[in-house]
């Protein structure tokens, strides 16, 4: 069949004009039009679980780990080992230096609020990452504190369902952010 293709850029182009009863697909063919039956005229489309691979699971994956980690990394410093013991506290500067750089030029905003978020992001992963580092070297020294009982399993198990949890508040308040524009 032939198209003169005016149907097809039009309604790829922009959804600013699709009706709610209208029922077309987006660019990548996912239906936008919501459960309710309501179009996405306000620009907001609906996450679906290709989304969910990539940069946000990757970093709520690597955030559970680092929270296991730096649970051990809390037990010993408040316990037989100081901050820094590990390794030099300029290299944890380093980590905050790095994860900033990273988070800033990752970032699709531009301007303030990426400066904020790279600056939380490198706050929050730069002292999950010390502490993780921390516990790394105790578990080294003591691996029967996780060992015992399985306690490491059951650390980890809680920590990803946080880190999960996490990124999921995290993805509603953007989500509620941007519906309030």
């Amino acid at each position: 069949m032939a198209s003169t293709g005016d149907d097809e850029d039009a309604s790829t182009a922009s959804n600013a004009g699709i009706e709610p009863s209208d029922e077309r697909a987006g660019p990548s063919g996912t239906d936008l039009t919501r459960a309710d039956g309501s179009g996405t005229s306000d620009g907001v489309v609906p996450a679906t679980v290709e989304d969910a691979s990539g940069y946000g699971l990757s970093l709520t994956l690597v955030g559970g780990v680092l929270l296991a980690l730096a649970y051990y990394g809390y037990i010993a410093v408040t316990g037989p080992q100081t901050l820094g013991q590990a390794i030099p506290g300029p290299f944890y500067l380093l980590v905050f230096a790095l994860l900033f750089v990273l988070e800033l030029f990752q970032s699709r905003e531009r301007g303030a609020i990426a400066v904020v978020r790279a600056t939380v992001l490198a706050l929050f992963y730069g002292g999950l990452t010390a502490f993780a580092i921390e516990g790394s070297v105790y578990l080294w020294r003591n691996p029967s504190v996780a060992l015992n009982g399985y306690v490491g399993v059951t650390v980890l198990a809680v920590s990803l369902v946080v880190a999960a949890l996490a990124y999921f508040l995290y993805l509603s308040a953007v989500e509620s952010n941007a519906a309030g524009k």
